[in-house]
């Protein structure tokens, strides 16, 4: 190869090729140089995107989480004509417009978007449920589905921060000890129990109806 460069080199043909060849490696390694500089500096800007993106989100989802806790853990006042009102508004979720969301991962974007779509979904059957089936003084409907809608919208919120705190590495809410996750699944458990023992009363009262020599109801239990 020496040799070869030295005959190259030899006349005054050899000597511009070589001259011209230099010139064309070393702009190719310039712009590879130059095109990997800009490949790095673009992919610290997506992951300080990710990163601050992720951290964005992370901060709305533990207020969603708080809300929604204090949404399952209120049991209403009493007005002035006896009825029966919340004593905090219901949890609200609100993306900002400007988050990006396409530095996310497919799979938390998506869990966020599903979140917020049953948000919408448990405001429009509680607002229904308040309006339509619930009675006052009390509304117990409303009251009892409340607990249960939150409940599990606190869970999956909760589920979504793991994801983005295990990706991402952001930090979460300081609750000094208290957590949400336990008073969710309390919630649930509570409601659960509480349809077995409904569901149970209904059974011996359908028992005893057939009992007493009455016709089967419409709609048995068990």
């Amino acid at each position: 190869m020496i040799e070869w460069l030295r005959h190259q080199a030899s006349d005054e043909f050899g000597r511009t090729i070589l001259t011209v060849s230099g010139a064309l490696l070393a702009v190719a390694i310039g712009a590879f140089l130059g095109g990997f500089k800009d490949a790095i500096i673009e992919s610290g800007k997506r992951k300080r995107l990710a990163w601050l993106t992720a951290m964005r989100l992370t901060v709305l989802l533990d207020k969603y989480v708080d809300d929604c806790a204090e949404n399952v853990q209120d049991g209403g006042d009493y007005d002035q004509q006896g009825e029966r009102q919340t004593r905090v508004p219901e949890p609200d979720l609100t993306y900002p417009d400007d988050l990006g969301w396409t530095s996310l991962h497919r799979e938390l974007m998506y869990g966020a978007f599903r979140l917020k779509v049953a948000h919408d979904s448990a405001d429009k059957a509680l607002q229904f449920i308040g309006s339509e089936i619930a009675f006052p003084p009390d509304y117990e409907e409303y009251w009892d589905e409340k607990k249960v809608l939150f409940s599990h919208q606190g869970l999956a919120a909760l589920e979504i921060i793991r994801s983005l705190t295990d990706h991402y590495g952001v930090p979460t809410a300081d609750r000094r000890g208290y957590e949400p996750r336990d008073t969710f699944k309390r919630m649930l458990a509570e409601r659960e129990r509480e349809d077995a023992e409904k569901a149970a009363r209904q059974r011996e009262y359908e028992r005893k109806r057939i009992e007493r020599g009455e016709p089967p109801g419409l709609f048995p239990f068990g």
